[in-house]
């Protein structure tokens, strides 16, 4: 009784997810609900910008076809940070200034950092699009997509399973670098991944131009696999120095870095093995039949509506963004920031489209590494397609 009675409960919740993008109920009307959002519009960032513009104007379409919240249209307002924390957390004051209840950070993870002090305690509640960072539990932050700690043990699972046990790593000095590089050394402690070996390590400056002497460094040890830690203009940076350099074994890079404009800008350079930890809703194709299929689907619906094809910035976005909506439409616009922090940590068994989420682990994130699986990029059909398992198994 109690399995069959979780079965009906699931799939409500999924009829109500699913129909969002579909639906069509009263127009909301009257003064719009902000919710403010920090996006990274300029500067290095600017790729993840531009994909957070495009999910926002998808959401406020899905959320208003769908009522809105008590009747009310829901507006998402986004303001540059530059991609610096510097104006992250200017912006951030702002909002607290105006007695915003809750925003959303588009990160990167320098960017979220930066705001975590004034708000982790006593709110309002900020929902950082960066996997990268990791909020105290219990506290008024919360995180996107899939940890650095679980990109590191699904991709050191799969390359264990391929045989690839000779690592070469080249990080960036800024955080996203450091932090993957230090989640890779934790996870290789771990007695799963015994053989595994970083043979050879180095560094660049996300400023740099080039990176021909740390590439032919990591050349000299003979690596069978490369790890690339670093997003956006960085990461080109290095793969343009791999390909000067004649690396020719598979390179790995964060999930930050699958988007298209990425893909179509370094397209000169890409290797011909070019895998990520991505988070399951970039390889829906792969998805078994059921709720989390039913969700995906949705989802991507709701972007062929708005002639958009989703990337990883679009679904950083989104299960955020339908997380804050649920607990405004349960506690009504005049939530404050403890009500809605409340009702998320509370979470369970929300289906959203990189999986489900429970937030009773107390990582203010909700989701496993099970939400995630190793995809290769496929230059010929312009996608990426899973090669693994959820958790990196072969």
């Amino acid at each position: 009784m109690r399995n069959r009675l979780y079965g009906l409960a699931v799939a409500a919740l999924l009829a109500c997810v699913a129909s969002w993008a579909t639906r069509v109920d009263a127009a909301p009307s009257g003064a719009p609900y902000v919710i403010n959002v920090i996006a990274p519009m300029t500067g290095s960032g600017a790729f993840l910008g531009k994909d957070y513009k495009e999910a926002f104007d998808a959401l406020e379409i899905a959320i208003n076809r769908s009522g809105g919240i008590a009747g009310r249209p829901v507006k998402f307002q986004l303001a540059d940070s530059q991609t610096s924390g510097q104006v992250g957390l200017q912006l951030a004051n702002a909002f607290i200034a105006k007695h915003a209840q809750v925003f959303i950070d588009g990160g990167p993870s320098t960017v979220c950092n930066a705001t975590v002090p004034v708000v982790q305690d006593t709110g309002p509640v900020d929902y950082c699009l960066s996997p990268v960072i990791r909020p105290k539990s219990g506290s008024y932050i919360f995180s996107a997509g899939m940890p650095s700690a679980d990109q590191a043990k699904i991709t050191l699972r799969f390359l264990k399973a391929k045989g690839l046990t000779k690592i070469g790593e080249l990080s960036s000095t800024d955080s996203t670098g450091a932090d993957l590089e230090k989640q890779v050394d934790t996870a290789l402690s771990s007695s799963e991944f015994k053989g595994i070996d970083v043979v050879v390590r180095d560094h660049f400056n996300p400023t740099d131009i080039g990176v021909s002497a740390q590439i032919a460094h990591i050349k000299s040890a003979s690596p069978q696999v490369v790890l690339i830690w670093g997003t956006g203009t960085p990461f080109g940076t290095a793969l343009r120095g791999a390909s000067d350099g004649g690396i020719e074994v598979p390179i790995v890079s964060t999930n930050s870095n699958m988007t298209y404009s990425q893909m179509d800008t370094f397209k000169a350079y890409l290797p011909r093995d070019l895998w990520f930890p991505a988070l399951l809703a970039m390889t829906p194709e792969a998805t078994d039949k059921g709720p989390l299929h039913d969700a995906q689907a949705a989802y991507y619906r709701s972007f062929k509506a708005v002639g958009v094809t989703p990337d990883e910035g679009h679904i950083l976005a989104w299960d955020p963004a339908m997380i804050i909506v649920s607990a405004l439409r349960k506690l009504g616009p005049d939530a404050n920031a403890q009500q809605i922090r409340d009702d998320i940590l509370h979470l369970h068994g929300y289906i959203g489209v990189d999986g489900v989420y429970d937030f009773s682990n107390s990582d203010q994130r909700g989701i496993t590494d099970k939400s995630g699986a190793m995809a290769r990029w496929d230059a010929l059909k312009r996608r990426w397609v899973r090669i693994s398992r959820p958790g990196g198994y072969l």
